[in-house]
């Protein structure tokens, strides 16, 4: 289990199957609202304030949102709205993939594959592919839209966890897919994203 501080109101905890299994909770079991949840997520506040010193005030708002990094791990996104700025209800969570059967595991496996992340500078987008190991990236392509950059990678399968874990470091994830930004988007790099922009960092 890992904890990062994305800003003073918003962290990333990102969890394993083993995990999981520790606390002898099963993927299966993340409705929303359920008593095994509502303790699951109890335990991961008290973590997250000691790992980060993120706090939820009784007059604040949360908004949970979980999404897979690969059939084995996943990110949990928690944001703190403070009392009267607008925003979901205490406690709302967005479960993302997680009510599909178990059986589409492996479809869900190839399914995220495919990453876009959104970056709010450019040089934060070419930093963090600088870091990515080529080898684990099939394709990518770099797109601009709304004055965000939105970097839309395919991942080998053993490489997604390594690539998300990098690149949510710089940038955040997008759920709006690639066909989205191709359509309404400017395409700034159509092939070879990563590499391309990697190499605009010399060597040291």
């Amino acid at each position: 289990m890992k904890f990062r501080k994305i800003n003073e109101d918003k962290i990333q905890i990102i969890l394993t199957a083993q995990d999981l299994e520790e606390r002898d909770f099963r993927r299966w079991e993340m409705m929303p609202m359920s008593p095994k949840l509502q303790e699951f997520f109890h335990d991961l506040l008290e973590r997250a304030y000691k790992e980060c010193g993120f706090e939820i005030s009784d007059d604040s708002q949360l908004v949970v949102e979980a999404y897979p990094l690969n059939a084995e791990a996943f990110a949990i996104i928690l944001t703190r709205i403070p009392a009267g700025a607008q925003g979901e209800p205490h406690g709302s969570i967005h479960m993302g993939h997680f009510d599909r059967d178990m059986e589409d595991d492996q479809e869900e496996m190839e399914r995220d594959c495919h990453q876009v992340w959104c970056f709010d500078e450019l040089e934060d987008c070419i930093r963090a592919c600088n870091r990515l190991e080529p080898a684990q990236i099939e394709e990518s392509a770099l797109f601009k839209y709304d004055g965000q950059y939105f970097l839309a990678i395919y991942t080998t399968k053993e490489g997604q966890l390594d690539a998300a874990a990098i690149l949510g470091e710089y940038g955040e994830w997008s759920f709006v897919p690639k066909p989205f930004y191709i359509e309404h988007g400017q395409t700034m790099i159509e092939d070879h994203a990563v590499i391309n922009l990697a190499s605009l960092i010399k060597p040291g």
